[in-house]
This record gives structure tokens, C-alpha cells and sequence, in this order.
């Protein structure tokens, strides 16, 4: 009987012993070899944080007070819009190759839910500027309000998701006159219902993407100026509770 005891403690520890390897490799794994990964221990590398929630990497040649003032003026723009902010995105600062690949883009938002939003905005220096960075924050403030309390899911389409960002994105590329010229003042306008997901909205060539970044800031505006503001709140705060996103953006 002692003997059976001692053969299952020890097939009990082995199997423990097993799961915590098998834990941990894949823990390893996805720090070391995945851009996620290194974007959230990115506190843990080769990086400074410049000021909270702000980290820029050890061999940045860029100029600081620089970085600070594009910062600045960026969050000013993002929390006139919203009228307040409830993001607290990690922005990462790197102009390393090498490093930038590892992190996954040089110019984007990546956000995990855990029952909240937790956003990595990584900007290189040739994309830092008031714009890039007003419309990467702007997503991480979307993203915030629709998945607090939420599990991994698809609440927005990419469309709706790009379009709010770019409302406070002014480069001229995506402005009205653009669209004017992109859709032959509104006749010629691609279904929403073709750019709702990610690769949907992302693939083909980069006019191929500037078209559809055009279309969609001009079809968030549009909706904006019809229920303002407030009624954008409204229904990021209803799609956060339960209700259908296509149902919402279609009453108004």
C-alpha cells in the first residue's frame, strides 16, 4: 500500500514537473520569437523609459525633446477628440532594424484583451510625427472602451476601427480632397462589407490601402458629423455591453 502511495506522489510530480516545462518553454518561446512577446517586455530590454508608459530604445539617435514634443501634442489631439482619454498605451521608440522586426512593424498597434485592452504602439523615426502617432493612440483608445471586461473577439470591423483612428490622422493622403479624387467624388466607393477584416483591409498594394484607409476616415466622418462625438461614445459603450456593432451603425 505504501509503495502504491509512493508511485502516485511520484507520477503526480512528474506530470507537474512536465506541465511547468512545458509552460515555461512556450512562455520562452513566445518572449523570444514573437513580435507580442517582445513588444510586452520590451521594459526588460534594451530600452529607457523616457517617461511613464513611454520607452525608447538604449541606441536611439533621435532627439528626445523632440520625441516628447510629438507626444504631447499627440495625446492634446486624441483627448480633444474623445473629450478624455482612458488608454494607457506602452509606446515603444526604436529606429533598430533589427529590432524594429522583431517588434513587428515600425508604425502600428498591437492589442492583446485580457479582459481589457493592453496596447504596444511601436513608431520608428521615420514615422514619428503628430499624425502617426495621434492615429496609433487613437486605436488604442478604441480598443480600450469596446473590449474592457472582454475576452479575445472581434467587436468592430477593421474599417470602423481604422476609420475612427484616422479622424485624427491630417495627413493629406487621407483627407477630403483625396477622397473627392480616389472615388470620383463618391461614385465610385468600395462595399464596407469587403474591407471588415484585417487581411481583407490590408491586402494588395499600398494604393490598394490608402484607398481604403480614404474610404473608411470619410465613412467614420460622415457618421461622426451626423451623431457626434457623444454618439460615437455611445455606441462604443453599447457594443462593449452586448450589443451588435452593424445594428448600432446602421439606426444612425
Amino acid at each position: 500500500m505504501e509503495n502504491a502511495k509512493k508511485r502516485r506522489r511520484f507520477k503526480k510530480s512528474y506530470i507537474i514537473l512536465i506541465i511547468f516545462i512545458i509552460v515555461l518553454a512556450a512562455s520562452v518561446a513566445f518572449v523570444q520569437f514573437t513580435s507580442l512577446g517582445h513588444r510586452m517586455t520590451v521594459p526588460y530590454r534594451n530600452f529607457t523609459e523616457l517617461r511613464n508608459h513611454v520607452f525608447v530604445a538604449n541606441d536611439y539617435s533621435g532627439d528626445l525633446d523632440n520625441v516628447i514634443s510629438i507626444l504631447d501634442e499627440s495625446m492634446t489631439r486624441v483627448s480633444d477628440f474623445w473629450g478624455n482619454t482612458e488608454s494607457s498605451p506602452i509606446i515603444i521608440i526604436c529606429d533598430n532594424d533589427k529590432t524594429l522586426k522583431k517588434l513587428g512593424g515600425d508604425h502600428d498597434t498591437t492589442s492583446v484583451v485580457i479582459f481589457k485592452a493592453y496596447s504596444y504602439i511601436s513608431i520608428s523615426s521615420q514615422y514619428l510625427s503628430v499624425d502617426v502617432v495621434a492615429h496609433e493612440m487613437t486605436h488604442a483608445e478604441l480598443h480600450t472602451r469596446i473590449y474592457d471586461g472582454k475576452l479575445p473577439q472581434k467587436l468592430v470591423p477593421t474599417w470602423f476601427d481604422e476609420g475612427v483612428a484616422s479622424q485624427n490622422d491630417y495627413r493629406t493622403k487621407y483627407n477630403d480632397e483625396a477622397w473627392s479624387a480616389a472615388t470620383n467624388n463618391g461614385l465610385d466607393i468600395i462595399d464596407l462589407n469587403e474591407i471588415d477584416t484585417a487581411p481583407e483591409f490590408y491586402s494588395g498594394t499600398a494604393s490598394d490601402r490608402v484607398y481604403r484607409y480614404i474610404v473608411s476616415r470619410h465613412e467614420v466622418k460622415e457618421w461622426i458629423g451626423r451623431n457626434g462625438i457623444d454618439g460615437l461614445i455611445e455606441l462604443l459603450s453599447k457594443v462593449n455591453s452586448g450589443d451588435n456593432f452593424d445594428q448600432l451603425y446602421s439606426k444612425k
